[in-house]
């Protein structure tokens, strides 16, 4: 997910426009404590490139910025299963 801060915000914006009320978003996102996070070629804005693949990296401050409206309801960290990934997972109930 190569998106930038700003494209993210209109994005979360997007869901909480079409999600019906008492809908949840959930999400996850690459944790700026992955061990590819400031590896690789920098593109700004926390996203790093690596393999071709670029990948934006949530610091905390960006996990606890939700979408006016939003609850910002859960947030875990967790290491994906199938590739070398450190997470956040965020639950976000309208």
């Amino acid at each position: 997910m190569a998106l930038s801060t700003k494209e993210i915000q209109t994005l979360v914006g997007e869901v909480h426009r079409v999600l019906r009320p008492g809908g949840t978003f959930l999400y996850t996102a690459c944790h700026n404590r992955d061990a590819y996070y400031d590896t690789g070629a920098a593109h700004g804005d926390d996203i790093f490139e690596h393999g071709g693949f670029a990948v934006h990296f949530f610091p905390r401050d960006l996990v606890s910025m939700p979408a006016d409206g939003w609850t910002l309801d859960e947030v875990h960290t967790f290491d994906a299963e199938d590739v070398p990934c450190h997470l956040w997972r965020f639950t976000q109930p309208l």
